[in-house]
This record gives structure tokens, C-alpha cells and sequence, in this order.
């Protein structure tokens, strides 16, 4: 019911005055925190898992035939738009809900992972659907009157090959969640479909399930990737029908996609873009053993350039051309980055920032991959080596706070914020964080007084103004090591806080706790401004 309503309506003063949640202290409790408990509870357990699942198809269902009735009259509604926003969220949930039973959890016992694996994929269509073509009444009119209705053999054939690609995507989600490689048979199983039918029936039931692409990426990009390259030519090839399959429901221009569409075949196209994510993934390899690599903004530079390009150009090529690639080095980066020796060795600290600037040329080009490139940043912020100077250990981090600050400019200004508020109570307790010290706190902040402006809304008043209360940061920024002309910028900054909790738009969303959050705010830096002065 919530999510309902919030995918039509929005954050808006009836569907919070509806809600009316409040915690144990009287203070509000943020939309983003009841979405994230519904996805809780909806995965704690195969009853609410199955009721969510039942109730967000019908929702689809009823939602997308209203929508072609409405399309074929004469009259369209204007509430049209709306409801396709909400069908189109509906779907994300059902997406992200199956995501969530599918990961693999380190958690409980082999048999309670696999019992949420074996939940979710017989709640999903790949089960559900050879149950029904499971029907007594054509099986007896294929084997007793075969000569009689020859159709009947190919319907035979038809199901037979949907069910093997039916199962075999069903193992590979399985053994992606227990954390097992994919192995010959199941790629050989989910490409037999097009011996006897069409490849877009492989693309479009992959994209139905993201997890299935996302399992592909990483046995292609992962750390632990598959080696023989006989199964990475199948992945790959079966990654290609994904993107082929997504680029032809997209309503968009190929040309707004960011791939190259060569003017041949789609079989064509299939083995060339199949080639390309192979070969992206073999760069990847090779970087690994680098010391550092060159990343180029500019795809044209590249092809120009005499002779054969070096693996970072080329790289850097194939991730503006194909955001597929662009997904998969991302995956490669965040899972090299995680790997326990990775800090020892004794090329961090040159390609760790080579690293970096790849993470922020993808993000450029392309929009979607900016939340996994947060995640890459913090990766590298978490890191320490005592060996490293402080010096070029703190350059590396102000690299990932510069691009952390770019994602606050690009729509992720509440997603950085609650990172560093993290990345401070990590070292709670102590001195200071390990992973952001005082320099750091400072270096960020001066930052974000440079790029945020006004209008503000509420929930970025309170992220913010949350933040500038943590201790680390009261302390970094009441320090006589930060410049005192900034000082007068943070009373500015606190002034505009005031004038958009109280304007006449927000303030009927205010709680008391923003007004107190205000006044401390106040009292902390606005006082000891004066008393500096």
C-alpha cells in the first residue's frame, strides 16, 4: 500500500499526513527509510516475499490494462503519465525484491540460502511457466495423433526449448547465489533456444531478470571470472542478447543509447557487440598486471592515433561507446579494489588513481552507473597501508572526495552525504576516523561550500545540517586550521537552512526536530563565528 501510493503521488502532504510515522522521540521518519523497511520485511521471509510478489503483479497487470484501454479510445487521460511512472516503479520493486532473495548472504546455513533461492525462482515465471505449458491435453494430441496434426511436433519442439532455457537460467541464478562459476552446460543450455527459434526470446527473458546479467558480468569481470575461453565466448554472446533485446524495447534513438549500431545484421551485430565485451574484459586482465595506464575523454583522439592504441585508450573506448563494458569494469574495479592484498602491492599507489579517473569518465557518460561509482569511491576511501606516505595516501582520497563531490552536483546529494556520515562512524570512538581524519572532513566540506546553492530542500537540510553535527566534523571545522573566511560561509550556508525549513512550500513537512536541529546549528558555529571575530 505504501509503495503504491508513493510511485503515483509522490512525496506529498497527504501521503505523509496518511502514514503519520513517527519514532519513539517524536521525530520524523524519512520516505527513503519506510521504502527500505517495506523491502525488508517483504524478503524476511517466504509468506511476505510471495503476498508482495502477487500483489506488485497484479498491480502491474490491472495498471497496464487500464493503459491500453485508455490508449485506444479517442481521449487519453492525462493521469496516463503518472501511472505508467508508477507501473514503471512497480516493476523496479519486483526487480530489486527478486534481487534481494537472489544475493548471495553469508548468513545462516547452506539449506536456509538455498530455501530463499528455491522461493524466489518458483514465485518467478521461469517455474510458473512450465507448469502451464505442462498441459495433459496437448501431450496426448502429440503422441497419439502425431500424423494427424503435424503442428503439434513443432509446438512439442517450442516447449521442449523454452523449458531448457527456462531451467538453465534458473541454474545459473541458482549457483550465481551460492557463489559456484558458471559451467559449459548452462551457457550451451541457454543458447540452444536459438538452434530452434529466435535469439530475442534469450535477450528479452535475461533483461526480464537483471540478476541473470549481472551473474554474467561478474563471471566475466569478476575476480573470480571464468578462464576458459570457450564459456566466456557464451557469456558474453549471451550478454550481447541482453543489450540487443534492451536496445530494441528502448523507445529511444540508438544513437541516445551511447552504442555503436553497425549497419548489418542483427546476427551481426550480436558476434561483433559479443566480441567487444570479451575483449573488455581481457583489457581488464591485463591491467592487472600494470603499473599504471593512460585513460583518454575522447574517442576520436583515439582512433586517430597511428599504430595500436595501448589497453588504457583502448579501454577507455569501449567504456563511452558501451555502457555494458562500462558496467563490467566497474564490477572488475570494485572487486579488485575489495581484494585484501590489493592496498600491499606495489602498484597502488600509481594505478589506484588511474582507477579513479576511469570511474569518473563512466560516470560521465553514462548517468545510470553513478550510484556503483559511489561505491567504488568508497572502496578506495576505507583504504589504509602504513607503508604508503600520508601524503599520497590523502591524494587518493581527495581524488574520490572530488568525485564524490561531482556525483553531489549530478543528483546524489543525499546518497554522498549519508556515505561520509558513515565513513565518520566508522572511527567512532576514537581520536578520529581512519578513513576520513580532520584534513579530510575540512577538504570535503570546503568543497560542498563551493557547489551547493540555493533552493534547498528539506531532506538536504537535514542530511547536511545532520552531518555538520557529528563530532569529527564540529571539530574540523572549529579548528583554527580552517580558514576563517569559510567560517562566514558556513553562517550564510545556516541562514539559507533557515529560510527553506521555514518558507511556505516546506514548511508544512517541518517537525520539531528541524527547528531544534536549526538551533544547534545556530549556537555551534554561528557563536563561535562571533566570538572569533
Amino acid at each position: 500500500c505504501i509503495a503504491a501510493r508513493i510511485a503515483v503521488d509522490g512525496y506529498t502532504k497527504e501521503v505523509v499526513d496518511s502514514i503519520d510515522y513517527t519514532n519513539k522521540g517524536g521525530g520524523p521518519i524519512m520516505m527513503g527509510s519506510l521504502i527500505a523497511d517495506l523491502r525488508r520485511t517483504c524478503t524476511s521471509t517466504s509468506y511476505t516475499y510471495l503476498y508482495a510478489m502477487k500483489v506488485l503483479k497484479e498491480l502491474i497487470s490491472k495498471s497496464n490494462n487500464k493503459l491500453l484501454l485508455s490508449e485506444d479510445g479517442e481521449n487519453r487521460n492525462p493521469e496516463n503519465s503518472s501511472l505508467k511512472r508508477a507501473v514503471r516503479k512497480w516493476e523496479r520493486l519486483r526487480e530489486e525484491l527478486e534481487d534481494e532473495m537472489l544475493k548471495p548472504i553469508k548468513t545462516g546455513t547452506t539449506f536456509q540460502r538455498k530455501r530463499r533461492i528455491d522461493v524466489a525462482l518458483t514465485m518467478s515465471d521461469l517455474f510458473q511457466r512450465k507448469r502451464r505449458r505442462n498441459d495433459p491435453r496437448i501431450r496426448g494430441d502429440a503422441d497419439n495423433d502425431n500424423d494427424h496434426n503435424p503442428g503439434s511436433n513443432i509446438s512439442s519442439s517450442n516447449n521442449h526449448l523454452e523449458d531448457t532455457l527456462d531451467s538453465a537460467l534458473s541454474q545459473l541464478l541458482t549457483k550465481n547465489s551460492l557463489g559456484i562459476q558458471i559451467d559449459k552446460e548452462i551457457a550451451e543450455n541457454m543458447l540452444k533456444f536459438a538452434y530452434g527459434g529466435s535469439t530475442d526470446r534469450i535477450g528479452d527473458l535475461l533483461i526480464q531478470h537483471p540478476s541473470a546479467i549481472t551473474a554474467l558480468l561478474h563471471n566475466l569481470f569478476g575476480a573470480k571470472r571464468i578462464r576458459q575461453l570457450e564459456i566466456r565466448l557464451k557469456c558474453a554472446r549471451l550478454v550481447a542478447l541482453a543489450v540487443t533485446a534492451s536496445k530494441r524495447s528502448s523507445p529511444g534513438d540508438d544513437e541516445e543509447e551511447g552504442e555503436i549500431v553497425p549497419e548489418e545484421e542483427s546476427s551481426s551485430e550480436e558476434d561483433l557487440l559479443s566480441q567487444v565485451i570479451l575483449k573488455g574484459s581481457q583489457l581488464c586482465e591485463q591491467l592487472e598486471n600494470m603499473v599504471s595506464f593512460t585513460v583518454l575523454d575522447n574517442v576520436e583522439n583515439n582512433n586517430a592515433q597511428e599504430g595500436p592504441s595501448s589497453v588504457g585508450r583502448q579501454l577507455s573506448a569501449m567504456c563511452i561507446q558501451h555502457s555494458v563494458v562500462a558496467q563490467g569494469v566497474l564490477i572488475w574495479a570494485k572487486e579488485l579494489a575489495n581484494g585484501s592484498d590489493f592496498v600491499t602491492t606495489a602498484s597502488y599507489p600509481t594505478i589506484s588513481p588511474c582507477i579513479l579517473s576511469l570511474a569518473r569518465l563512466i560516470c560521465r557518460h553514462h548517468p545510470l552507473t553513478r550510484p556503483a561509482v559511489l561505491d567504488v569511491s568508497l572502496v578506495f576511501m576505507g583504504h589504509s597501508n602504513r607503508e604508503i606516505s600520508h601524503q599520497k595516501m590523502s591524494s587518493i582520497k581527495e581524488q574520490c572526495l572530488r568525485l564524490m563531490l561531482w556525483l553531489t552536483t549530478q543528483g546524489l546529494s543525499l546518497a554522498v552525504i549519508s556515505a561520509v556520515q558513515s565513513k565518520l562512524e566508522t572511527g567512532r570512538g576514537s581520536s578520529g576516523s581512519s578513513e576520513m581524519d580532520s584534513a579530510l572532513v575540512r577538504y570535503f566540506f570546503t568543497g560542498i561550500l563551493e557547489i551547493v546553492r540555493p533552493p534547498f530542500s528539506l531532506a538536504f537540510v537535514r542530511a547536511l545540517g545532520g552531518l555538520m553535527m557529528k563530532g569529527p566534523f564540529v571539530d574540523a571545522l572549529q579548528s583554527k586550521h580552517f580558514e576563517h573566511s569559510k567560517r562566514g560561509q558556513i553562517v550564510q550556508l545556516i541562514d539559507l537552512f533557515e529560510a527553506a525549513a521555514t518558507g511556505d512550500v516546506q514548511k508544512i513537512a517541518s517537525w520539531e526536530e528541524d527547528e531544534s536541529l536549526l538551533s544547534t546549528l545556530k549556537s555551534t558555529y554561528c557563536s563561535s563565528s562571533n566570538n572569533n571575530k
